[in-house]
């Protein structure tokens, strides 16, 4: 299962994911390898996210997390940088390059 929720302060867009398991059973497996690699890739990239660091190297921080897993991050997906009364500014950050997808370095 899969929830989401947002809300704005004063202008200032904020969205929240949670990723759930239903049911009794333990998750193993390819599974189980999934949602660590997303768990772990979220992690990093929130620690790779300081001054002076780049959407490029945070980018390649959530590449080699899932390599970890043996998975692959998911196209298409963009972080906004968010300003207020904006929660699609200019600034992103890719979860994955490929030759057709990609994002000026900022």
């Amino acid at each position: 299962m899969f929830s989401t929720v947002g809300s704005h302060i004063d202008g200032f867009g904020a969205n929240s994911a949670v990723t759930v398991v239903v049911g009794d059973a333990k998750v193993t497996g390819r599974k189980a390898d999934v949602i660590l690699a997303a768990h772990y890739a979220m992690m990093a990239a929130q620690r790779t996210i300081k001054k002076a660091a780049t959407n490029n190297e945070v980018t390649a921080i959530i590449a080699k997390v899932c390599k970890e897993f043996g998975c692959e991050p998911v196209e298409g997906v963009l972080s906004h940088k968010v300003k207020q009364h904006l929660i699609d500014g200019n600034d992103v950050i890719i979860n994955k390059e490929t030759s057709v997808q990609q994002v000026e370095e900022y």
